[in-house]
């Protein structure tokens, strides 16, 4: 979660690994995304924003602002068997900032999320798993 200045947003990219991340909108949603393939279900970007937005969830002086997040694409990488979420938070600068992270913590109980946040010069990184969700700071 990268902010961008110039535009005063904040460009968020989250990699998973294509064929959990099918598993965990089956598993939620009951559907089959067939995600890379000509087959891909039509309106499959709801079904990932859905997901996204209940389990990436971001705060910043005690407002939730992840819901005004917008989905900018979804990249499928079949040699890396991953798919890239884009997505662009308006926003100016936060003081506060809480983001909790439980992606696919529903499909694994050893999943680990890298999550590295940058502002200008200021940079916060955290590794959450199932039972550490939270990240607390402020911007200095």
């Amino acid at each position: 979660m990268e902010y961008n200045g110039q535009n005063q947003e904040f460009d968020i990219s989250i990699k998973l690994f294509a064929d959990d991340f099918e598993k965990i909108i089956n598993k939620n949603y009951h559907v089959i995304l067939n995600l890379g393939k000509e087959n891909r279900l039509k309106d499959c970007n709801n079904f990932i924003d859905r997901y996204v937005k209940r389990n990436f969830v971001v705060v910043f002086d005690k407002k939730a602002v992840s819901k005004k997040m917008t989905q900018e694409k979804v990249i499928v990488k079949s040699e890396e068997r991953s798919v890239w979420l884009y997505y662009k938070l308006q926003s100016k600068k936060a003081h506060k900032v809480l983001v909790r992270n439980t992606l696919m913590n529903d499909l694994y109980n050893d999943q680990k999320n890298l999550f590295i946040f940058t502002y200008k010069k200021f940079q916060k990184a955290k590794k959450f798993e199932k039972n550490d969700t939270d990240l607390q700071f402020v911007i200095k």
